[in-house]
């Protein structure tokens, strides 16, 4: 079946490449032909690529499904992947039907959800947002190979040229750093190797039928999800106050509010 070429887009090239310098090149130069050989497999029609940062993330039509089909050359896509499918068996993530792995990248291939929009910017109840979840407490992680959500937040707070910062954001002052470190070093004591998404944030949660919201790609960690708890009720907090929001959300959910609000000042202070 021929299909029409879907190239990567300009930003999510410019933004692979300042990430990943060593792989950018490899994988920009065939992950358009791994996605018209995906698409072949599943007799699929490829009908627009996503404003992704850091992914080759398509939208495809098959005669029975519509289908994302996601590509990506971080190294540790293939924890993603593991993430995303103990979120897809809970009922909070898209179905995943396969992840490939090639030379250059780690492929999902996941239901499409509708209508799919992105919460990005927007305010949601904390009542919408409890059940997601409700569902991840208690869950373990999907592996004990996972990186910790500790380390990756440690890197970030020690790192004194950070770059990966959200727009109109700039790098913590040494002195939070410090103290978001210390607060880091408390929570971690007891920290669980639990299931967490790692980027809770509004751009990662989609609205799903009947108002249900969906999480979509997750960093690949093990951790807390009262870290997740705190992510997601502070980026769609609107004109609300961060610190409470995290509470509440924490009491909705069943777990501990004191230990959300830690992990939202450990949050603020790594700029995630």
């Amino acid at each position: 079946m021929a299909t029409r070429r879907i190239e990567i887009p300009a930003g999510v090239r410019e933004a692979v490449s300042r990430r990943w310098p060593d792989l950018a090149q490899a994988w920009q130069e065939n992950a358009p032909d791994e996605l018209e050989t995906i698409c072949h497999r599943y007799k699929a029609r490829p009908v627009r690529a996503f404003d992704a940062r850091y992914g080759f993330v398509v939208e495809v039509a098959t005669d029975h499904a519509e289908l994302v089909m996601r590509s990506t050359p971080d190294p540790l896509g293939m924890m993603q992947a593991e993430v995303s499918r103990s979120l897809s068996h809970l009922g909070i993530g898209p179905h995943i039907y396969e992840v490939i792995r090639t030379s250059v990248s780690v492929w999902t291939v996941a239901g499409r959800i509708f209508p799919g929009d992105q919460l990005d910017g927007k305010a949601i109840s904390l009542e919408r947002l409890a059940p997601v979840f409700q569902k991840m407490r208690d869950q373990k992680a999907a592996n004990d190979q996972l990186p910790t959500l500790g380390d990756w937040l440690r890197s970030r707070l020690h790192d004194e040229n950070l770059s990966d910062l959200a727009p109109g954001r700039s790098q913590a002052s040494s002195s939070e750093r410090r103290q978001g470190a210390a607060i880091l070093e408390g929570l971690e004591a007891d920290a669980p190797n639990m299931l967490c998404h790692g980027d809770a944030s509004s751009k990662n949660i989609l609205l799903g039928p009947s108002d249900q919201l969906f999480l979509i790609d997750p960093r690949g960690v093990s951790g807390d999800v009262c870290y997740d708890v705190a992510v997601a009720a502070w980026k769609t907090a609107g004109d609300e106050r961060p610190s409470a929001r995290a509470a509440t959300l924490a009491r909705l959910v069943g777990v501990d509010a004191e230990r959300a609000q830690s992990w939202l000042a450990v949050a603020d202070a790594a700029r995630v």
